[in-house]
């Protein structure tokens, strides 16, 4: 088998996927701390064993139950040695969560996967489904988006809507996911917690114990944060990183920032959240049950829509920040590049867009808010362009990273 350096964390190592679990082991029973496999390994194995001693302490009879949507995952679905992207997900992470409830009375768990119309041949839920009857797994499940969209299974009224895969987004399949979850529910008298995830294995499973905590201490929501708070870690290809530099070293810090200030102030139920869009989210099946019907995007703007409608129906406090360790995986994937372009904008006019669909009729923006609004309505792309580089040539040593603020006289000075 290939070696991998210590320093970085490879998720195609499955050596190093179980070293983790093993370290987290020891460190529950004799706290060692380290195991020659790296920092990154390490805080791992940190996170996974503080998630599996606070679910252990809660002392609660609880189903948890995994979601994630499939897009193209055949590669990733498969061991390394049949695709050089290969991080064999599937069983990672039933191996995940048999480690996190392994022994802990009245704990249970399932998987349930979403094919997003998948274009491979075979499917991504075809390849699933092999791995499943391999493994014998009585508790992971796959279905489809195509089965279930055209009012065959009714949800929302623009799930409803849905006529192709095309047209989800990813948003659609982790939708129809969780609802089918909800409906499937849990045994008799058990919590149950729904968390959606990414089909890869940058956020490790054993972490969600962390997540369910808050939830069984009542919080409508967990949410997992890679950066901007106390305890988040962010694995780079270059090993762990945290604050200040795990944002604060970003290249596109200020793209980030700019887009927080501008979603903190139109959206404030969700100022606390700074890490809206990362893949790792639980929710109380009985307080996410009445949102689901009021779901409508199903695009990069589906993880805050579902947060707004949360927080308008049980309050900002019912949801929860956790932090988590997250490994960013590069292979396979594409990010929008770090310069400011018409991507990075149209993600500023989705914040502006939720607010218009979701906030503007019960909280109006007003004073400061509003003059920000009418600032963002009004920035076409070159403008944008200007803000941006000149937000950057005025950051040098200003260590201020999401409590950033501006008023709207600098920026409009700033774009000229």
């Amino acid at each position: 088998m290939e070696q991998t350096s210590a320093a970085v964390r490879d998720l195609t190592d499955s050596e190093q996927n179980e070293a983790v679990l093993t370290l987290a082991s020891r460190l529950l029973t004799d706290g060692t701390a380290t195991d020659g496999n790296g920092p990154a390994v390490a805080a791992e194995a940190a996170a996974a064993a503080r998630s599996r001693a606070r679910l252990a302490a809660a002392a609660t009879p609880v189903h948890l139950t995994v979601v994630f949507a499939m897009y193209g995952e055949t590669g990733r679905m498969v061991p390394r040695s049949e695709h050089p992207h290969g991080e064999d997900f599937v069983r990672a992470k039933v191996r995940q969560l048999d480690w996190l409830t392994a022994g802990l009375p009245g704990v249970t768990w399932n998987i349930l996967a979403c094919d997003d119309g998948c274009p491979d041949e075979p499917s991504s839920a075809d390849v699933m489904a092999g791995i499943i009857a391999a493994e014998g797994y009585d508790d992971v499940a796959v279905i489809r988006l195509a089965d279930l969209i055209g009012g065959k299974f009714p949800i929302s009224p623009a799930f409803d809507a849905l006529t192709s895969t095309n047209q989800s987004r990813k948003g659609g399949s982790i939708l129809a996911a969780l609802a089918t979850a909800v409906r499937d529910g849990a045994p008799e008298g058990v919590r149950h917690v729904v968390l959606y995830t990414d089909a890869d294995l940058s956020s490790n499973l054993a972490q969600v114990g962390s997540l369910a905590a808050p939830i069984l201490d009542g919080a409508a929501g967990a949410l997992g944060q890679r950066y901007g708070m106390d305890g988040a870690v962010l694995v780079k290809p270059d090993g762990p990183s945290v604050e200040p530099h795990s944002t604060g070293d970003k290249p596109d810090k200020l793209i980030v920032l700019f887009r927080h200030f501008v979603r903190a102030t139109l959206i404030p139920d969700l100022a606390r959240v700074l890490d809206t869009q990362a893949g790792f989210k639980a929710f109380d099946a009985e307080a996410l049950a009445p949102v689901l019907g009021e779901m409508s995007s199903f695009n990069e703007t589906f993880d805050v829509e579902l947060l707004i409608h949360l927080a308008q129906r049980y309050g900002a406090g019912a949801l929860a920040v956790e932090p988590i360790v997250f490994t960013e995986d590069f292979a396979a994937t594409n990010f929008p590049s770090v310069d400011p372009g018409a991507r990075h904008l149209a993600m500023v006019q989705q914040v502006v867009d939720l607010y218009d669909s979701y906030v503007a009729a019960v909280a109006p923006a007003t004073g400061e808010a509003a003059e920000v609004l009418g600032f963002v309505r009004g920035l076409d792309l070159d403008a944008y362009v200007r803000l941006i580089e000149a937000l950057r040539a005025e950051d040098a040593g200003d260590p201020t990273l999401f409590d950033r603020r501006w008023t709207v006289a600098n920026l409009r000075s700033l774009v000229g």
